[in-house]
């Protein structure tokens, strides 16, 4: 071994440490922030964990167990916290901004115990979880599934499946393009005439400016719609600078299948 290999191995450990199970070949991108209050952190082989650019926290209270499998890697910008238990499962890749908790903390008020109000949130096996999910109490994630950027997921997720929305539905099954409800060509020009409620579906061709009603509070209806239908959340200025509703559906297409990073 190199000694720049043993130093990053040493580096690596150091920001682990406390920890009760560090598996072999931990793999950090800057300082994570750990916070351990009389729980747990069990951690896997071969587990990544990014906290540069934006610090990722990793926390476990008086009673909580915080469970990673191997070959499991978290993006920049997590936060993930067991009072009770949070497992990921191996092989599952988590996006940057991602919060995983075990409570509502409304618990957590003079002298009564925030494990009160938790109940395990348990991750499967290669799932893909992308960027600025919400994972809430109770919540169990089967194996293989996918959840799509921007989604909150408040309910069981069976394995297999691909999830989105601001309330996560399933979608079709993971990994199947034709799952996530249609092409944005195809649906966007009716989300469209609902958001304005207009007579008939756009023509792709077409742009805002051929939308005589377009106005502030369709556009928030367009963009809750979008963010609905295919589990991704469009900027406001994408749409705004959108020439056509072909472009908008372009960069509809693009936001849902990069979101997720490329399959291994």
């Amino acid at each position: 071994m190199s000694i720049r290999a043993s130093f990053l191995d040493a580096r690596n450990a150091f920001w682990l440490r406390g920890c009760e199970r560090i598996g072999h070949e931990p793999q950090l991108r800057g300082r994570p922030s750990m916070e351990l209050e009389g729980g747990s952190i069990r951690i896997g082989d071969r587990f990544h964990l990014a906290s540069r650019p934006v610090v990722s926290h990793l926390a476990a209270g008086p009673q909580g167990v915080l469970e990673i499998g191997s070959d499991v890697s978290i993006a920049h910008g997590a936060a993930i916290a067991s009072f009770q238990l949070v497992r990921i499962g191996d092989g599952t890749q988590i996006g940057p901004y991602v919060i995983i908790m075990d409570t509502n903390f409304h618990g957590a008020q003079g002298d009564q115990s925030v494990e009160h109000d938790c109940r395990p949130v348990i991750i499967g096996k290669h799932c893909r979880i992308g960027n600025r999910v919400t994972i809430t109490r109770g919540v169990s994630i089967g194996d293989g599934a996918e959840i799509l950027a921007g989604s909150v997921v408040s309910s069981q997720i069976p394995p297999g499946v691909c999830a989105g929305g601001a309330r996560a539905r399933i979608l079709g099954r993971a990994g199947d393009a034709a799952s996530r409800w249609d092409s944005a060509a195809a649906v966007l020009p009716e989300l469209v005439m609902n958001a304005f409620n207009l007579d008939s579906p756009v023509e792709l061709g077409a742009g805002p400016a051929d939308v005589a009603s377009w106005d502030d509070a369709g556009m928030v209806r367009l963009l809750a719609a979008i963010e609905d239908h295919f589990g991704v959340a469009l900027d406001r200025a994408v749409v705004e600078s959108a020439q056509s509703f072909s472009d908008m559906a372009e960069a509809v297409e693009h936001n849902r299948h990069s979101v997720m990073g490329p399959r291994s």
